[in-house]
């Protein structure tokens, strides 16, 4: 029986992963070859790039010459087209990734190598915090001043009096929030720097309780406003018919999205040493072995407004289709990054702060 393509595809996976012994056991049960001629095809399919030539294709890369790049793959590696068109494209990932790294900037953010992403810069904040509390102080003694030789007769006097009282009130509320505010954070990057990595686990598909909270509410609210025209309406008033009946659409639609969030809600990942595998409520649905795993990326959600502070997975198999696509919680993202890169597994982490 001879090899289709994505039979190659997923032996040189092996290989690449320096799974050998995998990849000849794998050849032998499919083509029923000996284990000697299992065991030969994979010595002469087991082609190492050297240093140099990683060198020489990152130059033609970078001269956008991918084309010349595939050709001497194909041409000196004994590599099929499609081989080397498929480790070009994970070199010119890898690269940006690597290019990413070095040059990504968050403002209020500071990069933690322990975490591999950024996380709030507490000491920016709590010089901040320092700063408003000298600035409390001062008014303060500014108010305690004007308190003694208040001249209500004066009108400067008594603006700069008033400044101070609502200076000294913003700064009461600000300061114990900034303050719990960073002990928060502390907290949480401790807890994140403390997670323990194990060789299986569950990550389940996050759903916001305030979310849900807020949806709930609203179709309450749009629910008892149906009731409200039903009772009140003209049915001769041809403009109350047609706003009941767009109180009805965005109500189906509100329940639609509600049970939508909520089936979402009970999809999960379980992750071993062999794979990944999709559950829905407990039941498995589908799995990938590492191997056979492009590319893993992490994201933020876009919306007109600006990004979502929910961390989003993709998985992407070798042929470049979305395995699937799941909302996780930040302490399940840090964890997964640890796993990945455990088990070599490209990431291309768009989202990269906690």
């Amino acid at each position: 029986m001879e090899l289709s393509e994505k039979d190659e595809e997923y032996i040189s996976s092996l290989l690449k992963q320096e799974k050998k012994v995998e990849a000849i056991a794998f050849i032998k049960n499919k083509t029923g070859m000996s284990l000697i001629e299992a065991k030969d095809y994979i010595d002469k399919k087991d082609i190492s790039i050297s240093g140099e030539d990683e060198q020489y294709l990152s130059s033609l890369i970078n001269e956008n010459k991918e084309l010349e790049a595939v050709i001497f793959l194909h041409k000196n590696k004994d590599m099929s087209l499609l081989e080397a068109k498929n480790y070009i494209d994970r070199l010119i990932l890898r690269k940006n990734i690597e290019t990413n790294k070095r040059t990504t900037h968050k403002w209020g953010y500071v990069y933690d190598e322990e975490l591999s992403t950024f996380v709030p810069n507490l000491a920016r904040q709590k010089k901040a915090l320092k700063i408003m509390k000298s600035i409390f102080w001062i008014l303060l003694l500014i108010f305690l001043i004007q308190l003694i030789f208040l001249d209500r007769s004066s009108d400067i006097k008594m603006i700069t009096f008033r400044f101070s009282i609502s200076g000294i009130l913003v700064l009461i509320i600000t300061l114990p929030l900034g303050s719990l505010s960073i002990h928060y954070i502390e907290n949480k990057l401790k807890k994140l720097k403390n997670l323990e990595l194990s060789n299986q686990f569950e990550v389940k598909a996050f759903i916001s309780n305030f979310e849900i909270f807020l949806y709930g509410l609203l179709l309450l609210i749009f629910i008892i406003g149906i009731a409200i025209f039903f009772v009140k309406i003209d049915y001769k008033d041809y403009k109350g018919i047609f706003y009941l009946l767009g109180l009805i659409i965005m109500t189906i639609y509100g329940i639609y999205e509600f049970l939508k969030k909520l089936k979402n809600g009970k999809y999960s990942l379980n992750i071993d040493n062999r794979g990944i595998t999709l559950l829905y409520d407990k039941d498995e649905i589908k799995s990938i072995k590492f191997e056979k795993i492009n590319f893993i990326k992490f994201y933020a959600k876009k919306f007109k407004r600006g990004e979502n502070n929910i961390p989003s997975i993709e998985i992407f198999d070798m042929e470049k289709n979305i395995f699937t696509e799941l909302d996780i919680k930040i302490s399940d993202y840090i964890l997964l990054k640890m796993y990945f890169e455990k088990y070599k597994v490209l990431v291309k982490d768009e989202f990269k702060k906690i």
